[in-house]
């Protein structure tokens, strides 16, 4: 087997199909068969093949979950949850997914708040990946000066109460396969899912100044701005840059998200001054004593 392509008969056997319905993928421009330099036979891309074989099992599996009478729940991502969630993410963006599984396994471990999945029974059906990176590394993403490929678990900082933090959206994305209505329903599940996460970090006392992500798929683009994000320049064609500048936000769950945090900023703060005051207290009773 050729390193970067697969023969006619490889791949039949790897899609499971007859010489008719490889012709048929062709047909349909789902395959390219192309004759490589010093070669004589018709080869196909490994990656184009592998694609297709990850989109066609997702579409079987997602048929089967769909069919389910559980209904959905979002959730954050366990460990155990990455590799479904990475074969998912080939079977939406492609295989070759920018950030490998020892790569997301590795960030994970620094700050286990990044992803999150939407399940329908045991099967992942949607996944969102929120990343609190350096201010400079965002900007140089956005302006393409670094790639999503060039992060690692050294990019990724933690999540600390009363700290400011970048966020960049790393993924977002429903399993592909479903009627249009069923995977609708997974990304509004999806999106009010992302809008909780990030009212919870009100809760949790993270100070959030921005909210960027990147997309090349129109479903990426429509779900981003289906959240409020704002679209902005990007020196890459094919690659659509958002923002959202938090601080001075109208949008509704930004301002959920700014009450949270206001509230645990008082709440902290009543905290902080009966600690203070309850030394002078207990001096009193002593004192009486």
């Amino acid at each position: 087997m050729d390193k970067e392509y697969y023969t006619p008969k490889e791949v039949r056997a790897l899609l499971g199909m007859t010489y008719s319905g490889l012709q048929n993928q062709i047909n349909t421009g789902n395959l390219h068969p192309v004759i490589p330099p010093g070669r004589k036979q018709k080869l196909y891309l490994k990656q184009e093949v592998d694609t297709l074989k990850a989109q066609r099992e997702a579409w079987e599996r997602s048929h089967h979950v769909a069919q389910a009478a559980v209904p959905p729940t979002f959730g954050q991502a366990s460990i155990a949850d990455l590799r479904e969630a990475a074969e998912l993410a080939d079977a939406v963006f492609g295989t070759g997914h920018p950030l490998s599984l020892h790569t997301r396994l590795a960030c994970l471990q620094k700050n286990p708040a990044l992803d999150y999945v939407l399940k329908q029974g045991d099967q992942i059906v949607g996944f969102f990946s929120l990343l609190p990176l350096p201010s400079q590394t965002i900007l140089d993403l956005l302006q393409g000066r670094r790639t999503v490929s060039d992060l690692s678990a050294r990019d990724i900082l933690p999540s600390v109460p009363g700290q400011t933090v970048d966020l960049f959206g790393l993924a977002l994305g429903v399993r592909p396969g479903a009627s249009l209505k069923t995977r609708r329903t997974w990304g509004e599940l999806l999106l009010l899912g992302a809008r909780r996460v990030i009212v919870n970090l009100g809760h949790l006392g993270i100070i959030i100044a921005t909210l960027s992500a990147q997309s090349e798929t129109p479903l990426g683009c429509h779900l981003i701005t289906h959240l409020g994000f704002t679209q902005i320049v990007s020196p890459l064609e094919g690659l659509h840059n958002f923002t959202i500048d938090v601080e001075p936000s109208g949008l509704p769950f930004l301002l959920d998200y700014k009450a949270a945090l206001q509230a645990r900023a008082q709440a902290h703060c009543i905290t902080a001054d009966l600690l203070i005051e309850q030394p002078h207290i207990s001096m009193v009773h002593v004192h009486d004593l």
